[in-house]
């Protein structure tokens, strides 16, 4: 099964509180209106249910990305100085040292 939308959650907190907080319940209510491969399982409507009531919201997170280096002007020149400076230095060192580093 793809991702719940919206909708598809809220139907799953309303069935869950209907139903006195009985998972099996919400599923037995859930079945009529999915098709026997698409009802939401048990597990799912577990992990809905947790998700709801952690982040009381029915939306899903924006996953954290990784954090995009930016190359300024200033940090090149910064760079280029310590090249100039110590051109064996390696290029972790050199990072760690100018706290480059992500």
């Amino acid at each position: 099964m793809n991702r719940l939308t919206p909708e598809q959650r809220f139907q799953i907190v309303q069935f869950y509180f209907e139903n006195n907080g009985s998972v099996r319940n919400t599923y037995r209510a859930l079945r009529p209106f999915y098709r026997r491969q698409n009802c939401p399982s048990e597990q799912l409507i577990r992990l809905a249910m947790e998700r709801f009531r952690t982040t009381f919201t029915l939306i899903d997170n924006s996953h954290p990305q990784r954090r995009r280096t930016v190359r300024t002007e200033e940090a090149i020149a910064t760079v280029e100085r310590s090249i100039e400076e110590d051109p064996n230095e390696s290029i972790r060192h050199r990072a760690q040292e100018l706290d480059l580093c992500p």
